[in-house]
């Protein structure tokens, strides 16, 4: 966590170290980021930059934590849009994250970057701080009727395979950027079977209760 003198700093010299911070750690991977190249960019002393992150670590997870929020935000916001229905925000985020042409959502260009990088990188900072996969602020608007439970665990569970579908069409849309439309097509027939089930008439897992 940035002290608190970081976040004291005028809006514009705090943006800049941030931008110069960003453009860093989206070029190269984690282990040869250079501080001195982001304190350069930034224009800001050496000793500036220990006021505020105690070293490059602490720096990256403030980045990834606040890409989290960020996208923890555009979810929340399709969801309220959506009145809580939770199979139809993977159509409308991927509406948000890429356009057709493949013009992309510049926090998901950085969210790639990074991972193109660093291959292999712990993903569990997608978690929040209760190491819930499905935040807290949108499992509360989540609209719960007609589904077989309403309990966090059963939502996490849709949540996990929405966000898989909707994950593998924005990849493969930045790919193929020609393949906007049959993607966005595959998306909403993957959130269908999620939706209605695969099975004429569902069985539970073996060794389930």
């Amino acid at each position: 966590m940035p002290t608190s003198t970081f976040f004291r700093l005028p809006e514009e010299k705090r943006q800049r170290l941030l931008d110069a911070a960003w453009a860093e750690f989206t070029q190269v991977r984690y282990v040869d980021v250079s501080i001195n190249k982001i304190i350069r960019q930034a224009r800001i002393p050496r000793g500036s930059f220990y006021q505020y992150f105690t070293d490059k670590e602490e720096l990256f997870y403030y980045l990834l934590g606040e890409m989290r929020k960020y996208f923890a935000r555009v979810l929340e916001d399709v969801l309220r849009e959506k009145k809580g229905d939770l199979f139809a925000m993977p159509l409308a985020a991927f509406d948000r994250f890429v356009r057709r042409g493949g013009s992309a959502d510049q926090e998901l260009m950085r969210c790639i970057q990074i991972m193109r990088r660093n291959q292999g990188m712990d993903v569990r900072w997608m978690e929040d701080g209760e190491r819930r996969l499905l935040p807290r602020a949108m499992e509360e608007q989540v609209d719960t009727a007609g589904l077989r439970s309403g309990e966090r665990s059963f939502l996490e569970h849709i949540f996990f395979l929405l966000m898989g579908a909707l994950i593998c069409a924005v990849m493969t849309t930045l790919q193929k950027p020609e393949s906007w439309e049959e993607q966005r097509e595959m998306l909403c027939q993957r959130v269908d079977i999620v939706r209605q089930g695969s099975l004429a008439r569902p069985v539970s897992c073996p060794g389930a209760q």
